[in-house]
């Protein structure tokens, strides 16, 4: 008896099959295992400590060999550090978009913001919201990654200006409570501010108590404006160090954190709104 040939129909059942069975293997490892998305993460985290502490020589251990133009963005990440004096690249989040199991190659959008300042700038420009396209791939040592492009036209671009005046009422509230300038301290307090009348006494009450109140700023970032300018948010990091009058008892509290809510006025200036302890 002669064997049967497949038909037409059979045939497109079997490629119908077998196409179901790749889409599913493929499909099934197009994403990142638990372990492999937490040292890519930890790849990208390194990259924002590296470029924060100005360490930009060893940025070189965590690019791939085929990273494009490897060697001119080492070189652009080193100069970047002689031409501004501050910069400050931080992560707002990050999204790994794809992943292929068979080359593994993964791609992540962050979205970061960014504080730069060159030597002539009253104060440091800023980029908020602004994302990036990061390739990354895993060799034998582990991730590492291979290409970095920014995305075109994301962000915003918050003027130096502009940052200045925001910043303005915080410098001088800490010029008021270390010199216990009242009157300074009630000027950069804006009307509207919750329980006004109450912080500018516990204020008062504290230049009675402590013969010194130092605030040492150790770090700040804008990290929202409203799309029409008139409202903003800062963080701010310090340690505060006060002294008693009564038995001049000393004390340090170190790294604080606070959220600062400021409001444009009708005159053009910017005061505090909120978010005062």
């Amino acid at each position: 008896m002669k064997e049967k040939k497949p038909t037409k129909t059979m045939n497109r059942i079997i490629l119908l099959f077998c196409a179901i069975f790749v889409s599913i293997f493929l499909f099934s490892g197009c994403t990142l295992s638990e372990s492999d998305r937490k040292d890519a993460l930890k790849i990208l985290e390194i990259r924002e400590d590296l470029i924060n502490k100005g360490k930009t020589n060893s940025l070189a251990v965590i690019l791939s060999d085929d990273f494009p133009n490897r060697k001119e963005f080492l070189n652009q990440e080193k100069y970047r550090n002689v031409y501004f004096t501050e910069y400050d690249y931080r992560i707002n989040s990050i999204k790994f978009t794809s992943y292929n199991p068979l080359t593994k190659k993964a791609s992540a959008l962050i979205n970061f913001d960014l504080t730069f300042k060159v030597h002539e700038d009253p104060a440091p420009a800023v980029l908020l919201g602004r994302n990036e396209n990061v390739a990354l791939v895993k060799e034998k040592i582990g991730w590492k990654i291979a290409d970095i492009k920014e995305v075109a036209e994301s962000g915003r671009k918050i003027s130096p200006q502009t940052v200045h005046d925001i910043f303005y009422p915080l410098d001088a509230r800490k010029t008021a409570i270390s010199n216990g300038d009242y009157a300074l301290f009630e000027s950069v307090i804006h009307q509207d501010f919750p329980a006004r009348g109450d912080l500018l006494d516990d204020f008062r009450k504290n230049t009675e108590v402590f013969s010194e109140i130092s605030y040492g700023l150790k770090g700040r970032k804008l990290s929202n404006l409203s799309s029409d300018g008139t409202n903003a948010e800062v963080i701010q990091y310090f340690d505060l160090f006060f002294k008693t009058k009564e038995g001049n008892v000393s004390e340090k509290i170190e790294n604080q954190k606070e959220a600062i809510s400021l409001k444009k006025t009708a005159d053009g200036t910017w005061k505090i709104i909120g978010g005062l302890r």
